[in-house]
């Protein structure tokens, strides 16, 4: 073991090394809990705008205006909201600079509309309604128009709550354009966006994750307990790598990464992370079909696999050493001896000698990854576009067109999200007046917020547990702190900038925990204003959010509802057109020129629409037996078998190209590729519950199998042959599975004909 360092939790290993790697461990963990440090950063972007905006126009009504705390607070709410909504809003620069600007002018216009309408009674209701309707509905054309409606609206209702006079005007026009400038400095020139910094750091967690999940991988080798985590933490891991991984993908839409590593093609960085994800995917599936068989108390296949694992371990590092992927290179030459040895002289492994031919697989295609990435480091291309940016381009355009489609039957969801707004602001509104006369508009600010983002009663209803969840027990926490720290105002302060960066850096972990922050927030702002907070404005404050999270609610159940199961649904069929278009294009790769594509983009997005399918069943996983009777589970697992083999057919099989295959091998994969688009739009009717039919095609899997060899191009084995197609038939017969468990009628080639006769 010594030639390649020394492998960590190793019953044998010195103590001291043993704890260092433990230690080693554990750190890495801590960093990958926030990959690339991207909440940290956007924690303390927001906080410092806020404390920077807050504090300026302290000092300036101080010095020449009559001391307005009104002013200061505005200001750090548009340098707040500036910070946040553009980055969400936009995708380029200038766009962002753009949005920066109209936030500026519509809360310039929410604050003089504001002081007008105060003199007119109700009319100020009214005002706040119509806002909230256009702020949805106008989420239609893109996120900047929502965040203009949005900051609108909460201009409106921060005048209105602090009763804003004509003379305090010119002040609170200082203060926005106080707000906007510090958030425009913090966007684009303190933390401003560089595209490279973050792909790079995003790297860097993506392979932390991957040594952090290796390390556990070997600790199940070694039958160690050292971290005290089995299979489960395991699966755990790989779901989080696989996060990563998409989160890096996401990233190269709008990041070339030649501008970070010379050389370096999307494509090639793509395939990269895929082969990784799938190797450690793999390792866990066989590490754990071969405890099962007993096969890891073998000293010698232990050591193998145990000397391979920690190679690549040291391969796949951030930091890269050229002597770590030649030790990698010997582990595979060792491994692949081996492989061959077992094959030849024992009889009695075949029941799990394939499980180390996948490994020898996937380590294959992960070292010849990393050996062409450190050449295209050092070649420079000459400019050459792949197809990827073609892909992107198109993806783009597909993306563009589905999001000008109208809904089939009606309204657009947008139409509907702000009808459902406007009757729930209406209602809350009048109930405001009854529970609260002094803070109308507390109920109609949560009810706004429930509605917001929630594409089903499920979700919406999770979403109002929370924020009454949140806010109840940051009310108890802030009055008791409030009390506590009821002194010099500067620790109050202090107090209120900490819980602006705590509630941000949670912001994309809980959104229960981003509101118990948000509302010790505001309970030491109430103490601060008012000079004191009593247990009757805390408990009207918890009753209103109740309330208003309530009418969210009802509002979304029973005007234009859409079920957790259809949002479920929808996903689901995305998924599985995603699925078409990839198998086709595999297909086509045998049908036309034979050349062999790179397709890792289509898979991370089927990644994407598959954990999309799964974040939208969450609200029925918290009801015991719910996922059973509406038969989602089944569904789902389905679809993760169907995603588990679209993966292997890159990851398991040849890359080299598809040489041509003869006429009637031609004709009939191109039937086999209607007969499973066929098949995939059948499964669509069926879960929305329209029948239809669907093919096994157990015929055409037996032509091809049985194709004889002139069939086929001279360097074109047939076994290779039958085993790139291998995933082919494990899809399709998940797809007939599923809808033969819907009610679909199975048909075969021979019924297929005999209809066409």
């Amino acid at each position: 073991m010594d030639s390649i360092g020394y492998v960590p939790y190793d019953k044998n290993m010195k103590t001291s090394k043993a704890n260092f790697q433990i230690v080693r461990h554990w750190r890495d963990r801590i960093l990958v809990s926030d990959p690339g440090f991207s909440r940290l950063r956007q924690a303390s972007q927001v906080t410092l705008t806020v404390i920077s905006a807050v504090l300026s126009m302290y000092v300036l009504v101080n010095l020449f205006g009559n001391g307005q705390i009104i002013a200061s607070i505005l200001a750090g709410v548009l340098g707040l909201i500036g910070t946040l909504i553009v980055n969400f809003s936009d995708d380029s620069t200038n766009q962002k600079k753009i949005t920066t600007g109209l936030l500026g002018a519509s809360s310039v216009a929410a604050i003089t509309l504001g002081a007008v309408l105060s003199l007119l009674g109700h009319v100020v209701d009214f005002a706040l309604v119509a806002i909230i309707f256009i702020a949805f509905y106008l989420q239609r054309f893109g996120p900047r128009y929502f965040g203009i409606g949005m900051v609108a609206f909460i201009t409106v209702y921060i005048s209105s709550l602090l009763n804003v006079g004509f003379s305090q005007l010119p002040w609170l026009y200082g203060s926005i354009a106080m707000g906007v400038a510090y958030a425009f400095l913090f966007n684009f020139y303190i933390f401003r966006d560089q595209p490279g910094r973050v792909l790079k750091r995003s790297m860097k967690a993506f392979h932390i994750q991957t040594g952090v999940t290796l390390d556990l991988v070997i600790a199940i080798i070694n039958r160690s307990n050292s971290l005290g985590r089995g299979f489960k933490g395991l699966e755990r891991d790989i779901t989080k790598l696989n996060e990563y991984a998409m989160m890096v993908s996401g990233q190269l839409a709008s990041t070339d990464p030649s501008d970070v590593w010379p050389g370096v093609r999307k494509d090639q960085l793509r395939l990269y992370l895929f082969d990784t994800e799938m190797l450690i995917e793999t390792l866990a599936t066989v590490v754990k079909r071969l405890e099962k068989l007993d096969v890891l108390r073998q000293s010698d296949v232990r050591e193998l696999l145990l000397r391979v694992v920690w190679s690549l371990r040291e391969v796949l590092q951030n930091e890269y050493d050229p002597s770590h992927l030649q030790q990698a290179q010997d582990q595979l030459r060792k491994l692949r001896k081996e492989v061959h040895r077992l094959e030849s002289d024992h009889d009695d492994v075949e029941e799990w000698l394939y499980l180390l031919r996948r490994i020898e697989s996937i380590v294959t295609h992960v070292v010849n990854g990393m050996k062409e990435l450190q050449q295209a480091r050092r070649i420079n291309p000459d400019g050459q576009e792949s197809d990827e940016t073609n892909s992107d381009t198109e993806e783009q355009n597909d993306e563009k067109e589905e999001e000008g489609e109208d809904e089939e039957g009606g309204l657009q969801p947008t139409t509907k999200g702000a009808i459902q707004a406007v009757i729930a602001a209406s209602v809350c509104v009048v109930l405001g007046y009854i529970l609260s006369p002094a803070h109308q508009y507390w109920t109609v600010l949560s009810a706004f917020v429930v509605l917001l983002g929630t594409g089903s009663v499920g979700r919406t209803l999770v979403k109002a547990l929370q924020r009454v969840a949140g806010t109840l027990f940051g009310a108890i926490a802030g009055f008791g702190l409030a009390v506590y720290v009821s002194g010099p105002a500067y620790e109050e302060t202090i107090l209120v900038f900490l819980c602006v960066f705590m509630a941000f850096y949670f912001l994309s972990v809980s959104y229960a925990l981003m509101v118990f922050w948000i509302t010790m927030l505001l309970s030491l702002m109430y103490d601060l204003l008012l000079g004191g907070i009593s247990e009757q404005l805390l408990q009207a404050r918890v009753v209103d959010t109740l309330v208003g999270a309530a009418v969210g609610w009802i509002v979304s159940a029973f005007v234009f509802p859409k079920r957790t199961r259809d949002e479920v649904g929808d996903t689901m069929v995305e998924f599985l057109s995603e699925l078409k278009q990839y198998v086709n294009r595999y297909l086509d790769e045998f049908v036309q020129d034979g050349v062999t594509r790179n397709m890792t983009d289509t898979l991370f997005d089927l990644d994407q629409k598959l954990q999309e399918a799964r974040d939208s069943g969450k609200t029925l996983r918290r009801q015991p037996g719910s996922l059973a009777r509406t038969g989602i589970e089944r569904r789902l697992t389905a679809l993760n078998a169907m995603n588990y083999y679209a993966k292997h057919l890159i990851a398991s099989t040849s890359r080299e190209s598809r040489l041509e295959v003869d006429q009637a091998v031609r004709d009939t994969l191109k039937h086999i590729e209607t007969s499973l688009t066929d098949n995939i739009e059948a499964l669509c009717k069926l879960m929305k519950d329209e029948s239809a039919s669907v093919w096994d095609l157990e015929k055409e899997r037996e032509i091809i199998e049985r194709s004889p060899d002139d069939s086929l191009s001279p360097s074109l084995r047939q076994e290779r042959f039958i085993h790139d197609l291998y995933y082919v038939w494990r899809i399709n017969q998940a797809l007939v599975h599923l809808a033969k468990d819907l009610g679909a009628e199975v048909k075969s080639e021979s019924e297929k004909n005999a209809q066409i006769s």
